[in-house]
């Protein structure tokens, strides 16, 4: 039986391996980039968080709850699917003018939980060090920016659309900045209930 240290070595090698893939995608401009970046991010907070001691979602594949997994992730999936459906179609703060739409509306949402899962994994990684939930937060907040938003600043893959406020930092519009307190907490919110359970 493989042991659960080296399940995790295993995961950071993938995840180092992923995450090159995706960044020579995104430098060849190539906008599904996103994709295996999102596996890859995931994959290496997963380890990050394992490292310190946190339980990590990984390891409740790798201690065979796979029902227990599954909820996550379908719990995940609607908050992603809630996110997309109130963002994207009913309020259009934003499109992906360089992904096919068929692609965008299955594989996004497919891999949706992944990213909400790589929010929680870096957020229990940093409150190892923080300690307290508003500065983890914020400190998530402004990671999550530096992986995700920045880079897309310049390539546009995904175009911001946000009526009447129109302040930026770096390039990217402050309600979205404010929208992140979403995408750490909501995560943060279902992993706990779902553990009360």
């Amino acid at each position: 039986m493989v042991k659960q240290k080296t399940k995790y070595t295993y995961s950071l090698i993938i995840s180092i391996a992923i995450i090159i893939i995706s960044n020579i995608l995104y430098f060849q401009k190539n906008p599904y980039w996103y994709y295996p970046a999102v596996l890859g991010v995931f994959l290496l907070f997963d380890y990050l968080s394992y490292l310190r001691k946190n339980k990590t979602t990984l390891s409740i594949l790798f201690s065979k709850k796979y029902k227990l997994f599954f909820r996550l992730y379908l719990y995940l999936f609607i908050l992603g699917l809630l996110i997309e459906l109130i963002g994207r179609f009913l309020l259009n703060l934003w499109h992906y003018p360089l992904v096919n739409p068929i692609i965008k509306n299955t594989l996004g949402f497919i891999f949706y939980p992944f990213i909400l899962m790589s929010f929680k994994e870096m957020y229990f990684f940093l409150k190892s060090f923080f300690k307290r939930k508003t500065i983890t937060t914020i400190s998530a907040m402004i990671l999550g920016i530096i992986i995700w938003e920045i880079p897309n600043v310049f390539s546009k893959d995904w175009i911001y659309t946000i009526p009447i406020i129109k302040q930026e930092i770096l390039g990217i519009n402050i309600i979205v900045i404010i929208g992140w307190v979403i995408l750490i907490q909501g995560p943060i919110i279902i992993y706990k209930w779902i553990n009360k359970k």
